[in-house]
C-alpha cells in the first residue's frame, strides 16, 4: 500500500478549517483558497464536473 506524503495531513487540516461544513469545493472555492486564477486551478488539479474532493485536492497539493 502507498504511504501518504508528509504534508497530506497538513493540507487536509488547512481546507477543513478554512471549509468547515464543505466535502466537495468548487473551482472557485479552490482558486479563493490558492489565490490563483479559476483556469489555473482548473489545470492544476483534477476537478470532476467543476467540483473536488478535500481529500483529493490535499493529496493533489502534496
Amino acid at each position: 500500500m502507498a504511504r501518504e506524503k508528509a504534508s497530506y495531513r497538513d493540507n487536509l487540516e488547512r481546507i477543513t478549517a478554512r471549509f468547515p461544513n464543505k466535502e466537495m469545493l468548487t473551482v472557485k472555492d479552490v482558486s479563493v483558497f490558492c489565490g490563483i486564477d479559476n483556469r489555473t486551478a482548473k489545470k492544476l488539479f483534477e476537478f470532476t464536473n467543476n467540483y473536488i474532493s478535500v481529500a483529493k485536492l490535499a493529496r493533489q497539493m502534496s
